[in-house]
């Protein structure tokens, strides 16, 4: 009977071990699923593209961002000239300190915000990931549950299932 049972659960690990891992992969964006690459069945390799979602949104606000680093960028040197015309102006005594501290603090604002700007178009790009759906894993796709014309809205939904060995 002992014999039995150590036989048994000897034959439950192997095939629970046997058993492959499954992988819900889900998007964290909402959109219409304009590509699919993939159909079920076929074997993929981690970072392989297996669906995009309109992206339109994401693109629009690309360029809004790019457009708003441009114009920091101009602000800054516009701003770095008075600052120099302003020092110029103290060095010479012509000017009280207080206008000389204005035109510092302008000019440090106006380089914080070309950093702000360029950490949200850094933010922003790395949500293009999100857009373009890759396979985490190596595997094999089990399930599509979208097609293309599909919305994506939930995002903690599963989109596909990849089987791994």
């Amino acid at each position: 009977m002992m014999k039995t049972i150590i036989l048994l659960a000897a034959v439950l690990m192997l095939a629970f071990n046997a058993h492959a891992d499954e992988v819900k992969v889900g998007a964290l964006v909402t959109g219409q699923v304009t590509q699919v690459r993939v159909t079920a069945g076929q074997q993929v390799k981690a970072g392989e593209l297996v669906l995009k979602i309109d992206d339109r949104y994401y693109q629009a606000r690309l360029k809004a961002l790019t457009a708003e680093i441009a114009y920091r960028k101009a602000a800054l040197a516009d701003t770095r000239i008075e600052f120099e015309q302003t020092q110029d102006m103290y060095d010479r005594t012509v000017i009280a300190r207080r206008p000389l501290e204005r035109a510092q603090r302008d000019l440090d604002m106006a380089q914080q915000a070309l950093i702000k700007a360029e950490g949200e178009l850094e933010m922003h790009k790395a949500w293009l990931d999100y857009y373009h759906v890759k396979a985490p894993v190596n595997g094999q796709i089990k399930s599509l549950a979208v097609t293309q014309g599909s919305t994506v809205f939930k995002e903690n939904d599963a989109l596909f299932t990849i089987e791994t060995p």
